[in-house]
Order: C-alpha cells, then sequence, then structure tokens
C-alpha cells in the first residue's frame, strides 16, 4: 500500500535525525580544534616564558608535542569528516601527550596543577564516543595522573592523598559529563519518537489507520522532486464508496460502522499493490492513486478491489462503488488530488446511480 513512495517520505522526514548527527560531528571537530591550539600556547608558553619550571633538556620535548597538535589535530579532522565518526585516537594521543608535557614540568605545584589537563581527552570521549571508549579513555588518564603526582615529592600520606584527589577530579567530572550526555540522548530519542507519532497522526486516519488527505499530499509531493508526476506513466485514480453505509449506522450502530470501514480499509490494503496509495478521504469513502504504464491496469484493479470486499465474509455484508479515472503524466500534484479525483467522483455517483456495487471507468487517454 504504497510502501515504496511512502518510504521516500518517511526518508525525508528522518532528515532532522541526519541533522544532529551532523551536529555532534560538527562539535566534535570544533572541540578538536579549539584544544590544539590551547596545547600549542601552553607548550610556547612554558618554554619561552617559564622554561625554569621544566627539567633540564625537557624544552625540546615539551616544544615538539605542543608543534604536534595542530596539525594531528587537522588530521583528526579530516579523518573524521572521511568517516563520519569521531576519532577517538586523537584524544588518547592528546592525553599521552599531556602526560609527557606534565612529566617535564619539575615545579611541583605547576605539575600538580598541569596534571588537570589530562580530563581533556576522556572528556572528548564522553561527549562523543560510546562507553567502552569512555572507560578506556578514563583508565588511561587516572593512570598517567596518578603516576604523575605520586612522583612529586611529600611523605607517602600527603601523596596518596593527592592520587585520591586527582582520580575524584578525573572521575566526577568525566561521569558527570556521560551522565548528562546520555540524559540529553534520552530526551532527544523522547522528542524523536513524539515527533514520529505525532507526524503520523497527522498524516494518518486514526480509525483505519490508511493515509489521510494530509499524507495523501505528502506521499504524493515525495514522488518526485518539482511536485510532478512526470516519468512515472499515466496516474489513475480509485474513488470507492461503501454502499448503504447510513444503513449499517442505522441499523447495528456506529461501533458496528467503524468496525465495518476498518474491515473494508483491510480489505483493500491488502488488494492494492505496493506501489499504490491508499487512503480514507473522508466518511465512507476511499480514494487510491495508482501509476502504471497501462490505463487498463488501473480498471482491472477497480474491479478487484470491488470484487474483493464484495467476497469478504464480515457481517454486516457490505459492497462497494467506484469510480475509475485517469490523469495524463506531467500532472501537478493539486490535479492528482482534486480534479483526477473529481473525475473519479462523477463516475462513482454513476456507479451508484446504476445500481451500486460496481465500477465505471472514464475512457482510456
Amino acid at each position: 500500500m504504497g510502501s515504496s513512495r511512502a518510504g521516500r517520505a518517511r526518508a525525508a522526514e528522518a532528515a532532522p535525525d541526519a541533522t544532529s548527527g551532523r551536529a555532534s560531528l560538527r562539535a566534535s571537530e570544533l572541540f578538536t580544534v579549539l584544544c590544539a591550539p590551547g596545547l600549542l600556547l601552553l607548550a610556547l608558553g612554558v618554554v619561552f616564558v617559564v622554561p625554569q619550571l621544566l627539567h633540564p633538556g625537557a624544552a625540546a620535548v615539551v616544544l615538539l608535542g605542543g608543534l604536534l597538535a595542530p596539525p594531528v589535530a587537522a588530521l583528526a579532522v579530516l579523518r573524521q569528516r572521511r568517516t563520519r565518526r569521531p576519532q577517538g585516537w586523537w584524544s588518547v594521543w592528546a592525553t599521552c601527550v599531556l602526560s609527557v608535557l606534565t612529566l617535564s614540568v619539575s615545579d611541583p605545584a605547576f605539575r600538580q596543577t598541569a596534571v588537570m589537563s589530562l580530563v581533556v581527552g576522556p572528556l572528548y570521549a564522553a561527549m562523543f564516543t560510546s562507553t567502552r571508549a569512555v572507560l578506556g579513555h578514563l583508565a588511561l588518564a587516572l593512570a598517567a595522573g596518578s603516576a604523575i603526582v605520586a612522583a612529586v615529592p611529600g611523605d607517602g600520606l600527603e601523596r596518596g592523598l593527592r592520587v585520591v584527589a586527582v582520580q575524584m577530579v578525573l572521575v566526577l567530572s568525566v561521569a558527570g559529563l556521560f551522565v548528562l550526555r546520555r540524559r540529553l540522548d534520552a530526551t532527544v530519542e523522547q522528542l524523536t519518537a513524539a515527533r514520529d507519532r505525532a507526524d503520523h497522526l497527522a498524516g494518518h486516519d486514526p480509525l483505519t489507520g490508511l493515509l489521510n488527505r494530509r499524507g495523501l499530499r505528502a506521499a504524493l509531493a515525495a514522488t518526485s522532486p518539482d511536485g510532478t508526476a512526470a516519468g512515472l506513466g499515466p496516474t489513475g485514480a480509485v474513488l470507492l464508496d461503501v454502499d448503504h453505509f447510513k444503513s449499517v449506522n442505522d441499523t447495528f450502530g456506529h461501533d458496528a460502522g467503524d468496525a465495518v470501514l476498518a474491515r473494508v480499509a483491510a480489505v483493500l490494503a491488502a488488494t492494492a499493490r505496493p506501489t499504490d496509495l491508499l487512503a480514507r478521504i473522508g466518511g465512507e469513502e476511499f480514494l487510491l492513486i495508482a501509476t502504471t504504464s497501462d490505463p487498463a491496469d488501473v480498471a482491472d484493479l477497480g474491479e478487484r478491489l470491488r470484487a474483493a470486499v464484495a467476497a469478504d465474509g464480515g457481517r454486516p455484508p457490505v459492497t462497494v462503488s467506484a469510480g475509475v479515472a485517469f490523469c495524463p503524466p506531467g500532472t501537478v500534484v493539486p490535479c492528482l488530488v482534486e480534479e483526477l479525483q473529481t473525475r473519479a467522483d462523477e463516475l462513482l455517483y454513476r456507479a451508484k446511480s446504476t445500481g451500486r456495487n460496481r465500477v465505471c471507468v472514464q475512457p482510456h487517454p
């Protein structure tokens, strides 16, 4: 029942999700790009402003680490754009470089301050990568940070307290951001599901589950970028109306009438072809839009739909009358919904007035 074209319509509706993914990748790129010059400036500042804080001969190591940061970050961004995935290896590299640079510092106070920069890699992982990657990055940062502060002179208790403090800062910072990200992801999923439900309800009839007028127009608009049926072959419309439906409501009640409509809709949907678009357009009327290379196929389809409803064993038994009209190629979407339906409606009226439970077909174009 219009599964192929309805699928294209659903794909178009999924665009916001793709946009969200692109936004996450752009944020990952921005994080990487901002960290690279920060690392370079830190290295330059230590080497040229306060070189006395470094171990003898460590200036070259610190400077090399800073100078490598921009090209490595650029490589990570380029690779991300090719793979469409955040580059976890970049944050591992940054953690390793920051560890080496921090170990190059001889001043104990500065080293204890600089060790906090090790949180950068785990934070990147917490924002953009998987749970396993977050744990790996955090374990690396914890090991490096603990080793660095433990090497600062002091008694055993003092070193132990420094290690615990560093570990707490790293764990709490990363865990807090990771939990926040998971909650935001869950909220986005809930909002996406609510939007999808709202879109479905806006385009579908709640009783039968078929398309409504709005959904039919959207599905037709998705058949072609310019809103035309050009290249799809002649388009046919089958307009069906349940015969004597008022008497069903009057005799059996409106609940029974609703059950009849749902049953007829199920029969029509099962009989229609996968490329057809079937909609309930109001009351007891159903409209099927089909594209085919032979108008006779649509006329045959109209007869099959009528016969399927008549052969259904549900109670109370009902029949349908149908009008079949055709629209030439290249017709804009409003014609498919309005002009084509108008012609089919005239034929439906003729079928009703000549005995019901029959199909009247427009002469082939």
